[in-house]
Protein backbone atom coordinates (compact mmCIF):
# COMPACT_ATOMS: atom_id res chain seq x y z
CA UNK A 1 0.00 0.00 0.00
CA UNK A 2 2.79 2.43 0.90
CA UNK A 3 4.33 2.11 -2.58
CA UNK A 4 0.96 2.93 -4.16
CA UNK A 5 0.43 5.93 -1.91
CA UNK A 6 3.95 7.22 -2.57
CA UNK A 7 3.35 6.88 -6.29
CA UNK A 8 0.05 8.71 -6.21
CA UNK A 9 1.28 11.50 -3.94
CA UNK A 10 4.32 11.94 -6.08
CA UNK A 11 2.12 12.84 -9.06
CA UNK A 12 0.97 15.99 -7.27
CA UNK A 13 4.55 17.20 -7.28
CA UNK A 14 5.44 16.11 -10.80
CA UNK A 15 2.93 18.52 -12.37
CA UNK A 16 4.58 21.92 -12.72
CA UNK A 17 3.52 24.46 -15.34
CA UNK A 18 0.34 22.60 -16.34
CA UNK A 19 -2.28 23.76 -13.81
CA UNK A 20 0.23 23.36 -10.94
CA UNK A 21 -1.94 21.28 -8.62
CA UNK A 22 -4.59 19.16 -10.31
CA UNK A 23 -3.73 15.49 -10.04
CA UNK A 24 -5.08 12.06 -9.19
CA UNK A 25 -4.65 12.79 -5.49
CA UNK A 26 -7.20 15.60 -5.85
CA UNK A 27 -9.62 13.20 -7.54
CA UNK A 28 -9.36 10.88 -4.54
CA UNK A 29 -9.74 13.72 -2.04
CA UNK A 30 -13.13 14.73 -3.47
CA UNK A 31 -14.28 11.13 -4.07
CA UNK A 32 -13.35 9.41 -0.79
CA UNK A 33 -16.44 10.45 1.14
CA UNK A 34 -17.96 9.28 4.41
CA UNK A 35 -21.25 11.04 5.25
CA UNK A 36 -21.58 12.27 8.83
CA UNK A 37 -24.98 13.87 9.36
CA UNK A 38 -26.84 13.43 12.65
CA UNK A 39 -25.52 12.07 15.94
CA UNK A 40 -28.10 9.28 15.82
CA UNK A 41 -26.81 8.08 12.44
CA UNK A 42 -23.18 8.31 13.52
CA UNK A 43 -23.99 6.44 16.73
CA UNK A 44 -24.99 3.40 14.65
CA UNK A 45 -22.01 3.65 12.32
CA UNK A 46 -23.93 5.56 9.68
CA UNK A 47 -26.04 2.48 8.86
CA UNK A 48 -29.36 4.28 8.35
CA UNK A 49 -30.08 3.36 4.73
CA UNK A 50 -32.96 0.91 5.33
CA UNK A 51 -34.45 2.67 8.36
CA UNK A 52 -35.40 6.16 7.27
CA UNK A 53 -36.74 8.87 9.52
CA UNK A 54 -33.27 10.45 9.82
CA UNK A 55 -31.92 13.23 7.64
CA UNK A 56 -28.58 11.45 7.16
CA UNK A 57 -30.41 8.88 5.03
CA UNK A 58 -30.69 11.53 2.31
CA UNK A 59 -26.95 11.08 1.70
CA UNK A 60 -27.21 7.26 1.71
CA UNK A 61 -30.69 6.17 0.56
CA UNK A 62 -33.06 9.08 -0.09
CA UNK A 63 -36.07 6.77 0.30
CA UNK A 64 -35.47 7.26 4.01
CA UNK A 65 -37.03 10.72 3.75
CA UNK A 66 -40.36 8.92 3.24
CA UNK A 67 -40.03 7.39 6.70
CA UNK A 68 -41.03 10.65 8.39
CA UNK A 69 -44.53 10.81 9.90
CA UNK A 70 -44.04 14.24 11.47
CA UNK A 71 -42.17 17.34 10.34
CA UNK A 72 -38.80 17.86 12.00
CA UNK A 73 -35.99 20.36 12.36
CA UNK A 74 -32.56 19.20 13.49
CA UNK A 75 -29.15 20.78 14.04
CA UNK A 76 -25.85 18.96 14.70
CA UNK A 77 -22.71 20.75 15.93
CA UNK A 78 -19.55 18.64 16.10
CA UNK A 79 -16.15 18.74 17.79
CA UNK A 80 -13.16 16.98 16.21
CA UNK A 81 -9.73 16.17 17.61
CA UNK A 82 -7.04 15.09 15.14
CA UNK A 83 -3.63 13.94 16.33
CA UNK A 84 -0.94 13.31 13.72
CA UNK A 85 2.38 11.68 14.60
CA UNK A 86 4.94 12.17 11.82
CA UNK A 87 8.42 10.77 11.23
CA UNK A 88 10.83 11.46 8.36
CA UNK A 89 12.51 8.22 7.28
CA UNK A 90 14.02 6.84 10.52
CA UNK A 91 14.15 10.14 12.43
CA UNK A 92 12.32 10.73 15.75
CA UNK A 93 8.63 11.50 15.41
CA UNK A 94 6.80 14.77 15.99
CA UNK A 95 3.21 15.23 17.16
CA UNK A 96 0.62 17.83 16.13
CA UNK A 97 -2.90 18.14 17.54
CA UNK A 98 -5.66 20.01 15.76
CA UNK A 99 -9.07 20.79 17.31
CA UNK A 100 -12.05 21.95 15.31
CA UNK A 101 -15.70 22.86 15.80
CA UNK A 102 -18.00 22.56 12.80
CA UNK A 103 -21.55 21.81 11.72
CA UNK A 104 -22.18 18.21 10.75
CA UNK A 105 -25.84 18.53 9.84
CA UNK A 106 -28.68 21.01 9.47
CA UNK A 107 -32.03 19.85 8.17
CA UNK A 108 -35.74 20.59 7.87
CA UNK A 109 -38.31 18.00 6.81
CA UNK A 110 -41.98 18.65 6.03
CA UNK A 111 -44.12 15.54 6.31
CA UNK A 112 -47.73 15.21 5.26
CA UNK A 113 -50.03 12.24 5.98
CA UNK A 114 -52.98 12.17 3.56
CA UNK A 115 -56.22 10.84 5.02
CA UNK A 116 -57.06 8.80 1.93
CA UNK A 117 -55.35 6.99 -0.89
CA UNK A 118 -52.41 4.59 -1.13
CA UNK A 119 -49.80 7.18 -0.21
CA UNK A 120 -49.59 7.07 3.57
CA UNK A 121 -47.15 9.96 3.79
CA UNK A 122 -45.19 12.29 1.54
CA UNK A 123 -42.15 14.29 2.63
CA UNK A 124 -40.01 17.15 1.43
CA UNK A 125 -36.61 17.80 2.99
CA UNK A 126 -34.00 20.57 2.79
CA UNK A 127 -30.66 20.52 4.53
CA UNK A 128 -26.91 20.03 4.62
CA UNK A 129 -24.80 17.01 5.56
CA UNK A 130 -21.02 17.03 5.92
CA UNK A 131 -19.50 14.51 3.52
CA UNK A 132 -15.79 15.04 4.29
CA UNK A 133 -13.46 17.23 6.31
CA UNK A 134 -9.96 18.21 5.17
CA UNK A 135 -8.70 19.46 8.54
CA UNK A 136 -5.17 18.33 9.48
CA UNK A 137 -1.84 19.68 10.73
CA UNK A 138 1.48 17.88 10.86
CA UNK A 139 5.17 18.64 11.32
CA UNK A 140 8.28 16.55 10.80
CA UNK A 141 11.99 17.14 11.26
CA UNK A 142 15.15 15.12 10.79
CA UNK A 143 18.47 14.67 9.03
CA UNK A 144 18.53 12.86 5.69
CA UNK A 145 20.55 12.98 2.48
CA UNK A 146 19.25 14.54 -0.72
CA UNK A 147 17.85 17.98 -1.42
CA UNK A 148 14.78 19.50 -3.01
CA UNK A 149 17.18 21.37 -5.30
CA UNK A 150 17.67 18.04 -7.12
CA UNK A 151 14.03 18.31 -8.11
CA UNK A 152 14.33 21.91 -9.26
CA UNK A 153 17.41 21.11 -11.33
CA UNK A 154 15.63 18.14 -12.90
CA UNK A 155 12.62 20.28 -13.84
CA UNK A 156 14.94 22.65 -15.70
CA UNK A 157 16.76 19.99 -17.71
CA UNK A 158 16.81 20.87 -21.40
CA UNK A 159 15.54 24.43 -20.93
CA UNK A 160 18.45 26.59 -22.09
CA UNK A 161 16.73 29.96 -21.63
CA UNK A 162 15.96 30.45 -17.89
CA UNK A 163 13.06 32.73 -18.83
CA UNK A 164 11.17 29.60 -19.86
CA UNK A 165 11.57 27.81 -16.52
CA UNK A 166 8.27 27.31 -14.72
CA UNK A 167 7.58 30.28 -12.43
CA UNK A 168 6.55 28.22 -9.38
CA UNK A 169 9.52 25.91 -8.77
CA UNK A 170 12.53 25.83 -11.13
CA UNK A 171 12.15 29.48 -12.06
CA UNK A 172 12.22 30.54 -8.39
CA UNK A 173 15.18 28.26 -7.76
CA UNK A 174 17.13 29.94 -10.56
CA UNK A 175 16.20 33.44 -9.37
CA UNK A 176 17.40 32.73 -5.85
CA UNK A 177 20.59 30.89 -6.86
CA UNK A 178 19.46 27.45 -5.68
CA UNK A 179 20.16 26.14 -9.20
CA UNK A 180 22.40 27.58 -11.91
CA UNK A 181 23.55 26.68 -15.43
CA UNK A 182 27.29 27.34 -15.68
CA UNK A 183 27.69 26.01 -19.23
CA UNK A 184 24.45 27.45 -20.56
CA UNK A 185 23.48 24.03 -21.92
CA UNK A 186 20.21 23.42 -20.07
CA UNK A 187 21.91 21.17 -17.49
CA UNK A 188 21.43 22.82 -14.10
CA UNK A 189 23.80 22.39 -11.17
CA UNK A 190 23.31 22.81 -7.41
CA UNK A 191 25.52 23.41 -4.38
CA UNK A 192 24.98 19.76 -3.41
CA UNK A 193 26.98 18.23 -6.27
CA UNK A 194 29.62 16.01 -4.67
CA UNK A 195 27.77 15.96 -1.33
CA UNK A 196 24.89 13.67 -2.27
CA UNK A 197 25.42 11.33 0.70
CA UNK A 198 25.73 14.04 3.35
CA UNK A 199 23.02 14.19 6.03
CA UNK A 200 21.51 17.56 6.90
CA UNK A 201 18.31 18.98 8.36
CA UNK A 202 14.87 18.86 6.71
CA UNK A 203 11.61 20.03 8.24
CA UNK A 204 8.16 21.01 7.09
CA UNK A 205 4.90 22.25 8.58
CA UNK A 206 1.77 21.32 6.64
CA UNK A 207 -1.71 22.67 7.32
CA UNK A 208 -4.82 21.66 5.41
CA UNK A 209 -8.37 22.77 6.09
CA UNK A 210 -11.76 22.84 4.44
CA UNK A 211 -14.89 20.79 3.91
CA UNK A 212 -17.09 18.93 1.46
CA UNK A 213 -20.65 19.84 2.47
CA UNK A 214 -23.65 18.76 0.46
CA UNK A 215 -26.94 20.62 0.39
CA UNK A 216 -29.80 18.28 -0.47
CA UNK A 217 -33.35 18.74 -1.66
CA UNK A 218 -35.17 15.44 -1.15
CA UNK A 219 -38.63 14.13 -2.03
CA UNK A 220 -40.16 10.91 -0.73
CA UNK A 221 -43.37 8.95 -0.53
CA UNK A 222 -44.66 6.02 1.55
CA UNK A 223 -46.78 3.74 -0.63
CA UNK A 224 -49.23 1.60 1.37
CA UNK A 225 -46.68 1.52 4.22
CA UNK A 226 -44.88 -1.18 2.24
CA UNK A 227 -42.69 0.68 -0.21
CA UNK A 228 -40.73 3.88 0.43
CA UNK A 229 -39.49 5.80 -2.58
CA UNK A 230 -37.14 8.77 -2.61
CA UNK A 231 -35.15 11.11 -4.82
CA UNK A 232 -32.66 13.77 -3.82
CA UNK A 233 -30.69 16.40 -5.67
CA UNK A 234 -27.33 17.05 -4.05
CA UNK A 235 -25.44 20.31 -4.44
CA UNK A 236 -21.96 20.00 -2.93
CA UNK A 237 -19.94 22.98 -1.73
CA UNK A 238 -16.19 22.46 -1.54
CA UNK A 239 -13.45 24.48 0.11
CA UNK A 240 -9.91 23.18 0.44
CA UNK A 241 -6.86 25.10 1.63
CA UNK A 242 -3.29 23.88 1.90
CA UNK A 243 -0.24 25.70 3.21
CA UNK A 244 3.18 24.05 3.25
CA UNK A 245 6.36 25.55 4.66
CA UNK A 246 9.46 23.49 3.80
CA UNK A 247 12.95 24.14 5.20
CA UNK A 248 16.40 22.70 4.53
CA UNK A 249 19.28 23.90 6.69
CA UNK A 250 22.90 22.96 7.31
CA UNK A 251 23.81 23.99 10.88
CA UNK A 252 26.79 21.62 10.93
CA UNK A 253 28.21 23.00 7.66
CA UNK A 254 28.49 19.61 5.93
CA UNK A 255 27.58 21.22 2.56
CA UNK A 256 30.34 23.80 1.84
CA UNK A 257 28.35 26.57 0.12
CA UNK A 258 24.85 25.90 1.41
CA UNK A 259 23.25 27.53 4.45
CA UNK A 260 19.44 27.41 4.21
CA UNK A 261 16.51 27.04 1.79
CA UNK A 262 12.84 27.73 2.45
CA UNK A 263 10.03 26.88 0.03
CA UNK A 264 6.39 27.80 0.60
CA UNK A 265 3.39 26.40 -1.28
CA UNK A 266 -0.11 27.86 -1.03
CA UNK A 267 -3.27 26.44 -2.58
CA UNK A 268 -6.97 27.22 -2.29
CA UNK A 269 -9.65 25.20 -4.10
CA UNK A 270 -13.28 26.29 -4.26
CA UNK A 271 -16.20 24.96 -6.21
CA UNK A 272 -19.41 23.04 -6.34
CA UNK A 273 -21.44 20.64 -8.40
CA UNK A 274 -24.57 18.56 -8.65
CA UNK A 275 -25.65 14.93 -8.36
CA UNK A 276 -28.83 12.87 -8.13
CA UNK A 277 -29.64 10.00 -5.78
CA UNK A 278 -32.51 7.52 -6.19
CA UNK A 279 -33.62 5.07 -3.52
CA UNK A 280 -36.19 2.49 -2.51
CA UNK A 281 -36.97 0.70 0.76
CA UNK A 282 -39.23 -2.35 0.88
CA UNK A 283 -40.87 -3.51 4.11
CA UNK A 284 -40.77 -7.30 3.80
CA UNK A 285 -42.74 -7.71 7.03
CA UNK A 286 -43.20 -5.87 10.31
CA UNK A 287 -39.63 -6.64 11.36
CA UNK A 288 -37.48 -6.81 8.24
CA UNK A 289 -36.82 -4.28 5.50
CA UNK A 290 -34.35 -3.96 2.65
CA UNK A 291 -33.32 -1.06 0.47
CA UNK A 292 -31.21 -0.03 -2.49
CA UNK A 293 -29.93 3.28 -3.81
CA UNK A 294 -27.96 4.61 -6.73
CA UNK A 295 -25.85 7.80 -6.58
CA UNK A 296 -25.02 9.42 -9.89
CA UNK A 297 -21.54 10.83 -10.45
CA UNK A 298 -21.07 14.33 -9.07
CA UNK A 299 -20.29 16.84 -11.80
CA UNK A 300 -18.10 19.59 -10.33
CA UNK A 301 -16.57 22.86 -11.38
CA UNK A 302 -13.51 23.73 -9.29
CA UNK A 303 -11.13 26.68 -9.24
CA UNK A 304 -7.59 26.46 -7.92
CA UNK A 305 -5.68 29.55 -6.79
CA UNK A 306 -2.04 29.02 -5.99
CA UNK A 307 1.39 30.51 -5.57
CA UNK A 308 4.82 29.68 -4.16
CA UNK A 309 7.79 31.52 -2.69
CA UNK A 310 11.43 30.67 -2.03
CA UNK A 311 14.48 31.97 -0.18
CA UNK A 312 18.03 30.64 -0.59
CA UNK A 313 20.99 31.47 1.67
CA UNK A 314 24.52 30.46 0.68
CA UNK A 315 28.20 31.37 1.07
CA UNK A 316 30.64 31.01 -1.81
CA UNK A 317 33.60 32.43 0.10
CA UNK A 318 32.75 36.12 -0.14
CA UNK A 319 30.27 36.17 2.75
CA UNK A 320 26.69 35.10 3.22
CA UNK A 321 24.22 35.95 0.50
CA UNK A 322 20.45 35.56 0.51
CA UNK A 323 17.93 35.90 -2.32
CA UNK A 324 14.15 35.64 -2.30
CA UNK A 325 11.56 35.26 -5.03
CA UNK A 326 7.82 34.68 -5.30
CA UNK A 327 5.73 33.05 -7.99
CA UNK A 328 2.80 34.79 -9.68
CA UNK A 329 -0.77 34.39 -8.42
CA UNK A 330 -2.06 31.48 -10.47
CA UNK A 331 -5.68 30.55 -11.13
CA UNK A 332 -7.15 27.62 -13.05
CA UNK A 333 -10.77 26.49 -13.51
CA UNK A 334 -11.50 22.89 -14.42
CA UNK A 335 -14.07 20.13 -14.21
CA UNK A 336 -14.08 16.95 -12.16
CA UNK A 337 -16.52 14.05 -12.34
CA UNK A 338 -16.43 11.90 -9.20
CA UNK A 339 -17.47 8.21 -9.07
CA UNK A 340 -20.97 6.76 -9.08
CA UNK A 341 -22.07 4.63 -6.11
CA UNK A 342 -24.46 1.76 -5.52
CA UNK A 343 -25.79 1.00 -2.03
CA UNK A 344 -27.66 -1.97 -0.56
CA UNK A 345 -29.37 -1.72 2.84
CA UNK A 346 -31.02 -4.05 5.34
CA UNK A 347 -32.49 -3.61 8.81
CA UNK A 348 -34.20 -5.75 11.42
CA UNK A 349 -36.66 -4.00 13.73
CA UNK A 350 -36.83 -5.66 17.15
CA UNK A 351 -40.29 -4.59 18.23
CA UNK A 352 -40.03 -1.50 20.42
CA UNK A 353 -36.63 -2.60 21.76
CA UNK A 354 -34.49 -1.28 18.93
CA UNK A 355 -32.95 -2.41 15.64
CA UNK A 356 -29.84 -3.68 13.88
CA UNK A 357 -28.95 -2.41 10.43
CA UNK A 358 -26.34 -2.66 7.70
CA UNK A 359 -25.33 -0.69 4.61
CA UNK A 360 -23.01 -2.00 1.89
CA UNK A 361 -21.70 0.51 -0.63
CA UNK A 362 -19.76 -0.03 -3.85
CA UNK A 363 -17.68 2.81 -5.28
CA UNK A 364 -15.72 2.69 -8.53
CA UNK A 365 -12.94 5.19 -7.84
CA UNK A 366 -11.36 4.52 -11.25
CA UNK A 367 -14.34 6.22 -12.93
CA UNK A 368 -13.33 9.69 -11.67
CA UNK A 369 -12.33 11.98 -14.50
CA UNK A 370 -10.83 15.46 -14.91
CA UNK A 371 -11.64 18.01 -17.61
CA UNK A 372 -8.79 20.52 -17.92
CA UNK A 373 -9.84 21.76 -21.36
CA UNK A 374 -13.22 23.21 -20.43
CA UNK A 375 -11.85 26.74 -20.79
CA UNK A 376 -8.56 25.96 -22.47
CA UNK A 377 -7.35 25.01 -25.94
CA UNK A 378 -3.84 24.31 -24.69
CA UNK A 379 -2.23 21.16 -26.06
CA UNK A 380 -0.30 20.82 -22.80
CA UNK A 381 -3.54 20.90 -20.78
CA UNK A 382 -5.12 18.22 -22.98
CA UNK A 383 -2.03 16.03 -22.83
CA UNK A 384 -1.84 16.33 -19.05
CA UNK A 385 -5.59 15.64 -18.76
CA UNK A 386 -5.16 12.35 -20.61
CA UNK A 387 -2.12 11.46 -18.48
CA UNK A 388 -3.85 12.08 -15.15
CA UNK A 389 -7.11 10.36 -16.15
CA UNK A 390 -5.14 7.30 -17.24
CA UNK A 391 -3.28 7.39 -13.93
CA UNK A 392 -6.64 7.37 -12.11
CA UNK A 393 -7.72 4.26 -14.05
CA UNK A 394 -4.41 2.51 -13.41
CA UNK A 395 -4.07 3.19 -9.68
CA UNK A 396 -7.65 3.25 -8.38
CA UNK A 397 -10.26 0.51 -8.47
CA UNK A 398 -13.59 -0.50 -7.03
CA UNK A 399 -14.05 -0.58 -3.26
CA UNK A 400 -16.71 -1.95 -0.91
CA UNK A 401 -17.61 0.01 2.21
CA UNK A 402 -19.60 -1.60 5.03
CA UNK A 403 -21.48 0.15 7.84
CA UNK A 404 -23.02 -1.84 10.69
CA UNK A 405 -24.93 -0.62 13.73
CA UNK A 406 -27.68 -1.09 16.21
CA UNK A 407 -29.86 0.72 18.72
CA UNK A 408 -31.34 -0.46 22.02
CA UNK A 409 -34.42 1.41 23.25
CA UNK A 410 -35.56 1.58 26.87
CA UNK A 411 -38.62 3.81 27.13
CA UNK A 412 -37.47 7.21 25.80
CA UNK A 413 -33.76 6.43 26.11
CA UNK A 414 -31.53 5.05 23.38
CA UNK A 415 -28.10 3.39 23.42
CA UNK A 416 -26.26 2.85 20.15
CA UNK A 417 -23.14 1.31 18.70
CA UNK A 418 -21.66 0.71 15.27
CA UNK A 419 -18.63 0.24 13.06
CA UNK A 420 -17.58 1.49 9.64
CA UNK A 421 -15.23 -0.52 7.43
CA UNK A 422 -13.91 1.43 4.45
CA UNK A 423 -11.70 -0.50 2.02
CA UNK A 424 -8.75 1.06 0.22
CA UNK A 425 -9.36 2.70 -3.17
CA UNK A 426 -5.93 1.56 -4.45
CA UNK A 427 -5.67 -1.39 -6.82
CA UNK A 428 -4.10 -4.43 -5.15
CA UNK A 429 -4.43 -3.02 -1.63
CA UNK A 430 -6.62 -5.05 0.72
CA UNK A 431 -6.24 -2.88 3.80
CA UNK A 432 -9.29 -1.40 5.50
CA UNK A 433 -9.92 1.71 7.57
CA UNK A 434 -12.20 1.12 10.54
CA UNK A 435 -14.19 3.56 12.66
CA UNK A 436 -15.84 2.59 15.94
CA UNK A 437 -18.92 4.56 17.00
CA UNK A 438 -20.98 4.88 20.19
CA UNK A 439 -24.09 6.89 20.89
CA UNK A 440 -26.94 7.66 23.23
CA UNK A 441 -30.08 9.76 23.12
CA UNK A 442 -33.47 10.61 24.49
CA UNK A 443 -36.54 11.04 22.28
CA UNK A 444 -39.77 12.71 23.29
CA UNK A 445 -42.99 13.64 21.56
CA UNK A 446 -41.87 17.16 20.74
CA UNK A 447 -38.05 17.11 20.86
CA UNK A 448 -35.03 14.83 20.90
CA UNK A 449 -31.37 14.98 21.86
CA UNK A 450 -28.67 12.61 20.57
CA UNK A 451 -24.96 12.29 21.28
CA UNK A 452 -22.35 10.20 19.50
CA UNK A 453 -18.63 9.52 19.63
CA UNK A 454 -16.52 8.02 16.86
CA UNK A 455 -12.85 7.12 16.65
CA UNK A 456 -10.51 5.88 13.95
CA UNK A 457 -6.82 5.67 13.21
CA UNK A 458 -4.94 5.26 9.98
CA UNK A 459 -1.50 5.45 8.43
CA UNK A 460 -0.47 7.36 5.34
CA UNK A 461 2.73 8.16 3.48
CA UNK A 462 3.58 11.71 2.44
CA UNK A 463 6.25 12.98 0.06
CA UNK A 464 7.52 16.56 0.53
CA UNK A 465 8.70 16.40 -3.07
CA UNK A 466 9.25 13.81 -5.79
CA UNK A 467 12.47 13.47 -7.77
CA UNK A 468 13.95 10.76 -9.96
CA UNK A 469 17.43 9.37 -9.40
CA UNK A 470 18.04 10.99 -6.00
CA UNK A 471 17.35 10.14 -2.33
CA UNK A 472 13.63 10.21 -1.57
CA UNK A 473 12.13 11.83 1.51
CA UNK A 474 9.31 9.70 2.94
CA UNK A 475 7.19 10.88 5.87
CA UNK A 476 5.09 8.33 7.76
CA UNK A 477 1.97 9.82 9.32
CA UNK A 478 -0.06 8.06 11.99
CA UNK A 479 -3.42 9.81 12.34
CA UNK A 480 -5.87 9.41 15.22
CA UNK A 481 -9.26 11.07 14.78
CA UNK A 482 -12.00 11.35 17.38
CA UNK A 483 -15.27 13.23 17.08
CA UNK A 484 -18.22 14.13 19.27
CA UNK A 485 -21.57 15.08 17.71
CA UNK A 486 -24.71 16.41 19.33
CA UNK A 487 -28.04 16.65 17.52
CA UNK A 488 -30.80 18.85 18.85
CA UNK A 489 -34.14 18.26 17.12
CA UNK A 490 -37.73 19.37 17.27
CA UNK A 491 -40.89 17.80 15.87
CA UNK A 492 -43.06 20.50 14.37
Amino acid sequence: MIDSIIKILGISLIATVVSFAQNSTDALRYSYLNPQGTARAMGVGGAMGALGGDFTSVAINPAGIAGYWKSEFMFTPAYSNIKTISSLNDNPSSEQIDNQFNISNLGLVFANTPQRGPWKSVSLGFGINKMASFQQEFFYQGETSGSITDRFAGLGTGIVDPDFLDPYEAGLAFETGAIYDVQGDGIYETDFVGSESEMFNKEQFVTTSGYFNEMSIAFGGNFKDQLLLGLSVGIPFIMYESEKSYLESDPNDVIPAFNELTFGEYLTTEGGGVNVKLGVIAKINRSFRVGAAFHSPTFMTLTDRFTTDMRYDFDQGSGNESFSAAGPDGEFEYGLTTPWRAVANAAMIIGKSGFVSADVEYVDYSSAKFNFTRNSNSFEDREYQEEVNQEIKDIYGGAVNVRLGGELAVDAFRVRGGVQLLTSPFVGDNTMQSTVTLGAGVRGNKAFLDLSFNYNNQKEAYLPYAVSGAPQQVVDNKINRSQILMTIGFKI
